[in-house]
């Protein structure tokens, strides 16, 4: 129970390595958070593993990286001020700009499809959390939803939020609601407190990804985007989490870790089949998901 615990606290993602500069032309890059530098920094690589850049050079942790609709943006969490808060820059970690300022932990930025809002996350204490909206240049803020939210996904359509949820005090589970906060439904029926995170849709809405708990473990779960037909698509034991799909919907990148250490990117075919090894040895520190860019 205690690796799954640190999971959730933490949101812990392993570490790239730094080496050419990634061409910034490459449609299917990921941005990965590493820890080399000696603090959470925001890397761009390459979809096999090889080259690294480095594009936030901060001493401060920079995490939960996301790509504008455009692949031209990268929205991202960082305490660079004192307190976490949500940033945006270029593509190419350039022209860097503040959207929020704020004393309480902001995290977790997602885009809308037509680039024009954020949603995110704001922790207001230990361990509750809020789901805010916004403008692309931080205006117009307002919360959504009735409270008690995480890891927000904006679905590829513009009209729903998918976030996690620990509302019934027993555990978390995954809930959709409207862009407006309304209209709020629960997707998954298993109830534990350190499963059911990390939700994620796929390119044209009809999937879903999260992160369930198997006895002591976290496993890849997908289902239909109304919680129906849900399948384990990984048994690996240890941690499995932070689930991504490819832009054309026919691959998922996820983290493996069986001892919270040590971990292992890898990238399966949607069905769970084909898998092989993304990146290896990596450290895993505290940070966010990965983001691979558009098309």
């Amino acid at each position: 129970m205690q690796r799954l615990l640190i999971v959730v606290a933490l949101c812990c993602v392993p570490a790239a390595l730094e080496s050419a500069a990634v061409v910034q032309d490459d449609k299917s890059a990921l941005l990965v958070v590493s820890q080399r530098t000696g603090n959470a920094e925001i890397f761009l690589t390459k979809t096999d593993g090889k080259g690294a850049r480095n594009l936030t050079r901060h001493k401060s942790e920079n995490s939960y990286p996301a790509w504008s609709p455009d692949g031209k943006k990268i929205a991202f969490a960082s305490d660079r001020d004192g307190s976490m808060n949500i940033y945006v820059m270029d593509a190419d970690g350039s022209n860097l700009k503040q959207l929020t300022k704020s004393k309480d932990r902001n995290r977790g930025p997602c885009w809308s499809p037509d680039g024009k809002k954020i949603a995110f996350g704001r922790s207001t204490g230990m361990t509750g959390c809020n789901i805010f909206l916004m403008d692309a240049d931080g205006s117009n803020l307002m919360q959504v939803g009735d409270g008690d939210g995480w890891n927000p996904a904006i679905s590829p359509d513009g009209t729903k939020i998918l976030f996690t949820s620990r509302r019934n005090e027993d555990g978390f589970r995954i809930y959709v609601m409207d862009i407006d906060g309304g209209n709020v439904k629960q997707l998954t029926n298993t109830s534990n407190p350190y499963g059911n995170v990390f939700p994620a849709w796929s390119p044209d809405g009809k999937k879903i990804t999260w992160a369930d708990g198997v006895d002591e473990n976290l496993e890849v779960y997908s289902a239909d985007a109304d919680g129906k037909n849900a399948r384990k698509l990984t048994n690996l034991g240890g941690v499995n989490t932070f689930a991504i799909w490819a832009p054309d919907g026919k691959q998922i990148v996820f983290y493996h870790s069986p001892d919270n250490e040590e971990a292992t990117v890898y990238i399966m075919d949607a069905s769970g089949g084909n898998r092989r090894e993304l990146l290896k040895n990596e450290k895993m520190v505290r940070g966010g998901r990965p983001a691979w860019r558009p098309k």
